[in-house]
């Protein structure tokens, strides 16, 4: 067919026509996938990270948050030049529904991510935890047959759950969304035999569970890495791989998990020996301070002493994970109201938690008779005085009596269970943590009554003799050198 100049032009006018229109459909057929993830997330200045909400993950103290996980959520959005948006989440099920269904951009759960699971995509590994099942010290182990287990994360420990269950038919396995604390509290309570979690957590429980250990599963450590839903667009997985490559090289990383994890890995649960040997080394230096602010305050100094002993085995200079300091472990908001800046000079340190530990001795119902009295001053001294008045509300609702501290002690672990919050006003709490503080301060006490042999205070005031009449177990102390 003969074509001449103006059906040439024609045609190539068409053509032209045909490209546009497919250029401005393909366009409108993909814009909203014009940004690629890590693009999304730059032009919106904020990453969105779902976070679990636990201890040494990530967790409320005094008026601030701490934790491994949380500082690290910090750390990346200063890498990424991003501000950060967390969204804690207690119950596990639901941060991966909403990881999956896109509702957040990442999720930091702090627990380990097999590399056979295929449910979601992991990011670098920032640390190695084993696997294994927390059970009572004295339970015969590992017999599996009958167990009452409950597994803390059901993606990460799904793949062991199912193994246990095809190698022992009639192990009763629960999954559920509860925390560490939570389901440790209930191996206490002999509601559980055994809990499949990750050595981490269980490493940051363990001084409020002394009773407990860890036997593992898995022969090798495995990762804890940051997960992002399953995609082809890897680009936000990629630059946030190269934030952590750029905070490992800066030992950032590594610094965290020592913060975090590390004093937990030389777990003392008595400390007799070292307790012995610090009498002579380091009591001196502070006796002469706890024995003014002890008569100032109508306190044993013994026993103001031993509560230093418990907060910072007397190190002047000691600062916690969450930011508490000095040799009484004041928080910033007490410094504050008992008149005090500067919590690491120990003269202060010790005038300040003496006073607020007489404080709280106030508050207590004048009712309830000593010892109670100074035991349920001691445990508002760590866990709040509103988280022990919650506990005294549940122990009385179960008809036990609410002046008994060998009552409350019972039924403080309760705070951290959820069927008991609508019960309370201030909520969780890890209710066992008071119950092991207050039986550590009665050991030192006791090894300090007999170290320091003085006349007791007289009837009325804050200390009475009758602590030294409980049966308290104890080593017989002689200080020196």
């Amino acid at each position: 067919m003969l074509l001449t100049r103006r059906s040439i032009f024609s045609f190539c006018q068409s053509a032209i026509l045909v490209l546009l229109l497919a250029g401005i459909g393909l366009w409108v057929a993909t814009g909203f996938s014009w940004h690629n993830h890590w693009q999304r997330v730059q032009a919106r200045d904020t990453l969105i990270i779902a976070i679990r909400e636990t201890d040494g993950v990530y967790i409320q103290y005094d008026q601030t948050m701490a934790g491994l996980e949380y500082d690290l959520a910090q750390l990346l959005g200063q890498q990424l030049g991003l501000d950060v948006q967390l969204f804690a989440v207690s119950d596990l099920p639901d941060l991966y529904r909403a990881l999956a269904a896109g509702a957040v951009d990442m999720a930091l759960t702090g627990t380990t991510y097999n590399a056979s699971q295929q449910a979601f995509t992991p990011g670098l590994p920032y640390l190695m935890t084993r696997v294994g099942l927390a059970r009572k010290m004295a339970s015969t182990a590992p017999e599996l047959d009958q167990q009452r287990i409950a597994t803390l994360d059901p993606v990460s420990h799904g793949g062991l759950s199912d193994r246990l269950t095809k190698n022992n038919p009639a192990l009763d396995i629960t999954l559920t969304s509860a925390g560490p604390a939570e389901l440790m509290t209930r191996i206490d309570m002999g509601e559980l035999d055994m809990v499949l979690l990750d050595e981490r957590d269980f490493l940051v429980m363990r001084p409020f569970f002394p009773n407990q250990r860890f036997d593992p599963l898995t022969e090798y450590p495995r990762p804890v890495a940051p997960l992002f839903r399953n995609q082809r667009d890897r680009s936000l997985v990629d630059a946030v791989n190269n934030a952590l490559r750029e905070l490992e090289q800066t030992e950032l990383i590594p610094r965290l998990e020592d913060r975090y994890l590390g004093h937990t890995r030389d777990f003392d649960y008595v400390g007799n020996l070292t307790f012995e040997r610090h009498i002579g080394s380091r009591l001196p230096e502070f006796e002469a301070d706890f024995r003014e602010q002890a008569d100032l305050h109508g306190l044993d100094w013994r026993l103001l002493a031993a509560v230093a002993y418990q907060e910072s085995h007397w190190r002047r200079n000691a600062v916690s994970p969450t930011g508490v300091r000095g040799l009484m472990m004041v928080t910033l908001t007490t410094a504050r109201e008992m008149g005090i800046d500067n919590r690491l000079d120990p003269q202060q340190s010790i005038q300040a938690g003496s006073r607020y530990l007489a404080s709280l001795h106030r508050r207590i119902p004048e009712r309830i008779q000593e010892p109670d009295r100074t035991w349920m001053a001691l445990a508002s001294y760590n866990v709040g005085a509103g988280h022990l008045e919650d506990a005294r509300i549940i122990t009385e609702t179960l008809g036990d009596d609410p002046d008994s501290w060998l009552d409350v002690r019972r039924h403080l672990p309760k705070l951290a269970l959820k069927e008991w919050h609508p019960y309370t006003r201030f909520g969780y709490a890890r209710g066992r943590e008071p119950v092991v503080y207050v039986a550590n301060i009665r050991r030192y006490y006791n090894v300090l009554l007999r170290a320091f042999p003085e006349q007791q205070p007289e009837a009325g005031v804050f200390i009475t003799d009758r602590l030294e009449t409980l049966p308290m177990p104890g080593l017989t102390v002689t200080p020196g050198p």
